[in-house]
């Protein structure tokens, strides 16, 4: 059995979250929702090939660019593109900042599904 780092999802979603500060949010007594389609977008880029059993080939395994040496944020962007697009949405912009810093970089995307 493979031991991975347990914090390692939680620096992903950060960055992807940022604006969120990981606690419940509660509405009038119960629990609010939060933007569906940025936490689906967010999965799908934390998520490696083969984790989501419905679809094995979604996923983006972020983390796996994001601690690699010599990543190409060429191919980084069109994977999520990639991801993004047959996953059925219309991609505006897809954005990454990696000089924010170790454990600070920044990915923003801009898409979703058209109504």
């Amino acid at each position: 059995m493979a031991t991975t780092d347990p914090n390692k999802w939680r620096k992903v979603i950060d960055v992807l979250l940022s604006e969120v500060d990981g606690d419940l949010a509660f509405e009038n007594g119960d629990f609010a929702l939060g933007d569906a389609t940025v936490q689906h977008q967010a999965h799908h880029l934390v998520a490696n090939k083969g984790d989501l059993r419905a679809t094995p080939q979604a996923g983006v395994g972020l983390h796996i660019f994001l601690g690699d040496e010599n990543r190409d944020l060429s191919e980084m962007r069109a994977e999520i593109e990639l991801q993004l697009e047959l996953d059925g949405q219309t991609i505006e912009s897809v954005r990454i900042d990696l000089t924010q810093g170790e454990g600070h970089e920044l990915v923003q995307i801009e898409a979703g599904w058209s109504n």
